[in-house]
């Protein structure tokens, strides 16, 4: 963690504030997770299959 606070500019961070973070963030995720879900949520099932095939001498992508 360490590394990734210094590769964006920062000058290191501890155990403890990585700890704190971590449970700021492990709160959010749970409020998400356990949040109503009302409204009409539309979505789109998309399902495909694709071999790999030779035409004459050109290797192409056939449904």
């Amino acid at each position: 963690m360490d590394d990734l606070v210094q590769a964006m500019g920062g000058t290191g961070i501890s155990k403890s504030q990585v700890s704190r973070l971590c449970e700021e963030i492990d709160e959010r995720v749970d409020a998400f997770l356990t949040r109503p879900i009302e409204g009409e949520w539309p979505y789109l099932w998309i399902d495909a299959t694709y071999l790999k095939v030779r035409q004459g001498v050109v290797s192409c992508l056939s449904p």
